[in-house]
């Protein structure tokens, strides 16, 4: 998409129509399922609450399909790397998101798995995994702000050779005491 103002192309990530409503019907009869689950863990004495892990997933759902709060995320993380020379992160249009509609900066990139864009623009693919791992370790040990879905669908390699983030979703945080052991 373009923007009127000033014609910048931009990315939109738009929720599905009634994707609340499939989620929470899904939920409900997960939660159900689980409920019988339950009870033959019981008869076969087993101490497992699946309900409880229906629930944690339901929240982790949840929270994932609030784009105020992914763009948070994003701004929050972008923050927290703006001095890394090698990682990129997309600006996020605040003024332009809402629950339902992302709007960020669109990147000009490629997946970390497409080797001949890799070889086209001379980037190296150990110095790009090098920096995601350097930076997931560093997110975990030092800042315990997370990027909890690092797949090659959520990653790009810039032209520049920078190492893009996309979907910040689904972010985690380890307190300091899960940090320092």
């Amino acid at each position: 998409a373009r923007l009127l103002s000033n014609g910048e192309t931009v990315a939109l990530k738009i929720q599905r129509p009634n994707c609340e409503e499939i989620i929470a019907l899904d939920l409900y009869v997960l939660r159900w399922w689980s409920g019988i689950y339950n009870k033959i863990f019981q008869v076969l004495q087993r101490d497992i609450d699946v309900q409880s892990i229906i629930d944690d997933f339901g929240e982790l759902i949840y929270r994932e399909i609030d784009y105020v709060a992914e763009a948070a995320n994003a701004q929050r993380f972008n923050e927290l790397y703006a001095g890394v020379t090698d990682v990129f992160v997309p600006k996020v249009y605040s003024d332009l998101t809402t629950n339902k509609v992302l709007t960020m900066e669109w990147v000009d990139g490629f997946r970390l798995t497409d080797n001949k864009s890799l070889e086209t623009f001379g980037l190296d693919r150990r110095k790009l995994v090098d920096t995601l791992v350097q930076c997931s370790l560093r997110q975990i040990l030092e800042n315990g702000f997370f990027h909890a879905d690092p797949h090659a669908g959520n990653l790009l390699a810039c032209r520049d050779g920078r190492l893009c983030y996309l979907d910040f979703g689904m972010m985690s945080y380890a307190a300091t005491a899960q940090r320092n052991g």
